[in-house]
């Protein structure tokens, strides 16, 4: 059941301690998901833990926690959330060890109503992370994916929000929430590549452009020649970390204009202008 007074105490808890090893969520982004999580919520799993926890535990009859057990570390990300006083560890399970290996060998046994990706970021690890989980995501469930100005993880974001699978309902700051829809499971033990809608609208990639190659390393130059290309490293840097604050605050835009057109429709009917 959920408790009114979560949140404040969260907050609360929050500023008598330093933060975790793991980092922390900003108040936003769990006032989003403590909204947008489906009512009743049954059955829960997160990958990494913190705040987050602490709500889900007051929000779902049963938390999953798949994290590294790092209680013996400084500022413990667990002892953070196993010492807050409305942490509920009767409702809560960890499932302690490095994520890509915990949750290809868990046996789901119940759907799940919630997920939040925020694992381990390096490639490939999000995306396995995904591909362990998806298939048990219920109609309806809410799907959280954190941390999407990394670029590894923001290519699972664009992927998720042009998936029919998926409807992309908000971005909170650098956290995007998603509600699986009723369209099938896309299998996980098939292929059908051509069925995406991600790479439908890309096939086929021009590979002579080098549009995706990246930056390229730099070369060693001598004197001011290497301040030079460090500076211009730097600047192409600057670049490519607005494009994608900006791309990201589209996506936020989208979901945004979404979520007006499903209340106007509510309001006065499922008109064509609304689609």
């Amino acid at each position: 059941m959920r408790r009114p007074d979560s949140l404040t105490a969260l907050y609360d808890y929050e500023r008598s301690l330093p933060a975790h090893r793991a980092g922390t969520l900003d108040a936003q982004v769990l006032r989003a998901m403590e909204d947008l999580a489906p009512r009743p919520m049954q059955w829960s799993m997160e990958t990494g833990c913190g705040k987050s926890t602490i709500l889900l535990s007051n929000l779902s009859e049963h938390h999953v926690v798949f994290a590294y057990d790092d209680t013996a570390e400084p500022n413990s990300s667990i002892g953070y959330y196993t010492g807050c006083p409305i942490f509920r560890a009767d409702r809560t399970t960890l499932v302690a060890g490095a994520t890509q290996v915990t949750l290809p060998q868990y046996a789901f046994t119940e759907p799940v109503d919630f997920a939040l990706l925020d694992g381990p970021h390096g490639y490939p690890f999000p995306e396995l992370e995904y591909y362990y989980v998806y298939p048990h995501l219920r109609p309806g469930a809410l799907l959280v994916v954190d941390d999407i100005h990394i670029p590894t993880i923001h290519r699972l974001h664009t992927f998720l929000a042009e998936d029919e699978m998926f409807e992309l309902v908000h971005v909170e700051r650098t956290t995007s929430f998603f509600r699986r829809t009723e369209a099938p499971v896309f299998s996980p033990f098939g292929d059908g590549w051509q069925l995406q809608s991600y790479n439908k609208t890309r096939f086929p990639v021009d590979v002579s452009a080098g549009a995706t190659a990246g930056p390229s390393a730099p070369t060693p130059h001598a004197g001011s020649d290497a301040l030079e290309q460090a500076l211009a490293d730097l600047e192409a840097a600057r670049a490519q970390l607005k494009a994608s604050r900006d791309e990201t605050a589209w996506w936020k835009h989208v979901a945004d204009e979404r979520r007006l057109k499903r209340r106007v429709a509510r309001r006065l009917g499922d008109w064509p202008f609304l689609k």
